[in-house]
């Protein structure tokens, strides 16, 4: 089980809705994830998840440990290559984004996800919004 790679997901919601983002590995399986990525040898789950909003929201954006609530963590397919296995730790951000949120090299698409809405999500976005639900939290 030592090739299982810990990865990092960060939910943010405005008004009941969740971002969501196709990078461009998730867009080879037309899917949509969470803000995150890979924990970097050396790294602490909430090191990598504060690493990886700093990256992935970037104009300036950055969040504190203390910002982040880690709510759930479990085994899956990786939404990027279905024969790849990872260790999901998501986090409840408990900041606003407050910059403009702008595709680059490796974020094609930020959304705002209703849950009404038919877009190929991840099994850690469809998890997290079942314990979001279960939490009143969406």
């Amino acid at each position: 089980m030592s090739n299982i790679q810990k990865v990092v997901g960060i939910a943010f919601i405005k008004d009941k809705k969740l971002l969501i983002v196709q990078s461009k590995k998730s867009s080879k399986t037309n899917s949509y994830t969470f803000i995150g990525g890979g924990v970097e040898e050396g790294e602490t789950i909430i090191d990598a998840a504060v690493r990886e909003v700093s990256e992935e929201i970037h104009n300036g954006f950055t969040i504190e440990p203390t910002e982040l609530e880690l709510v759930m963590t479990k085994q899956e397919k990786a939404a990027s290559d279905p024969n790849k296995t990872i260790e999901m730790n998501m986090f409840i951000a408990k900041k606003e984004i407050n910059v403009k949120l702008v595709p680059n090299e490796e974020i094609l698409i930020y959304h705002w996800y209703s849950l009404d809405e038919d877009l190929n999500v991840s099994n850690s976005i469809k998890d997290f919004i079942d314990y979001a639900k279960k939490n009143n939290i969406l």
